[in-house]
This record gives structure tokens, sequence and C-alpha cells, in this order.
């Protein structure tokens, strides 16, 4: 092997970077959904009961997947996992949200984005409800606006953890695929910075 190329492979790796690969993360998914749902403007709803206020929207089994490879500096925007719908189950689940949120809902002049929906509901770290017996319905009047990106609120996973076949193949695929992929996307970085570069100043306003 030429000489230059140890101390270079040895000097990237030591390197702390924001970029890597994470293949292995997806094996660990393989099989698995998540109890949840995506907040749109057309599927929403509004409830209040025993003076707490849910928005309820359709109940669905979502897969989940991560990019396989994770940079915050050319790929800021797009490092979260992305969950898609794999099933739609019968019913609603109903989510709490505050008594503020509720009223601006309720108003005419009112203004909400789904995704402030979903992170509000997720801030509020409390399980959601499959029914809402003796619940009263009220009308959205607000102007409700569907994100750019899903409005999606996960929940259960199932099964709770990945099986053991499934961890055994992620570590080795971890410490042979993804640390050679970490290394050569590492060192491709230099003479791809121009490319993105120029590829998003042609393609803002």
């Amino acid at each position: 092997m030429n000489k230059t190329i140890v101390p270079m492979l040895a000097a990237v790796l030591l390197l702390p970077s924001c970029a890597y690969m994470q293949s292995n993360k997806n094996i660990l998914e393989k099989g698995a959904v998540y109890e949840g749902t995506e907040l749109t403007k057309e599927n929403i709803s509004l409830h209040r009961k025993a003076g707490e206020w849910y928005i309820g929207s359709p109940a669905g089994l979502y897969t989940k997947r991560f990019p396989v490879i994770h940079d915050e500096v050319f790929f800021k925007d797009d490092n979260n996992p992305t969950y898609t719908l794999q099933q739609a189950q019968p019913g609603k689940m109903y989510y709490r949200i505050s008594a503020g949120t509720a009223l601006s809902l309720m108003r005419s002049d009112g203004y909400a984005r789904t995704g402030a929906l979903a992170s509000e509901i997720r801030s509020m770290n409390t399980a959601p409800l499959t029914e809402l017996h003796g619940a009263s319905t009220r009308r959205i009047l607000a102007e409700v606006e569907n994100s750019a990106l899903p409005a999606t609120v996960i929940g259960k996973r199932s099964p709770e953890k990945p099986g053991t076949g499934a961890q055994l193949l992620a570590g080795a695929d971890k410490y042979t695929l993804d640390v050679l992929g970490t290394v050569g996307y590492n060192i491709a970085i230099p003479f791809m910075a121009p490319f993105v570069f120029f590829s998003e100043f042609l393609s803002e306003d």
C-alpha cells in the first residue's frame, strides 16, 4: 500500500467529523413498525374532554429509515430519520394540546402549521389516547397550513427492540461497511465541496 495512504486514512479516522455513514441503523429497523400519525390540514379534528384539549388524527403503522450518510454541513436539513406509512389503522389517535393552541384553532383569524402542531404534541410528552368517549368536538376555523416536511408524531415501536440477529448484523456492518464508507466520504469532501457550493448558489432565487 502506498505510504501516503495509511497516514491519510489514520488522519481521517482521528479527526472529529460531522459526516458519517450509518447504514447499520437501517438494519436495526428492518421489520419494525411504529404507531403514529401524520397531521394534515385535511385530517385533523379538535376535541375537548374533562377540561383538556386534544387533536385527533388517523392512526397508522409507520416504518423508519435513516439517511445512509449523516452530514451536518452539506445535508444539514436531511439528517433526520423519515417515517413512511406502512398500513392505515382503524380509528384515530388523540393527542393532548395546550388550551392556547386550541383557542387559536377555533378563531377565524387564527393560524397554525401542521409541523408546529406536531412539535407541540411531542413536547407534551403524553401518551396518545385511542378513544375519547364523551368528548365534545369543536370546529377548526383557523387557517391551517401543511408544512413542507411531513408532520409525523411517532409512538411505540413493535417489536420493542431489534432481535439478536439484527444486532449482530448491524454491529458487523457498523465496523466494516460504515467505517470504510465514512473514511471514503470524508476523503471525498474536499473534492465535493465546490460542486455542492455552486449547486446551492445556482438554485438560489
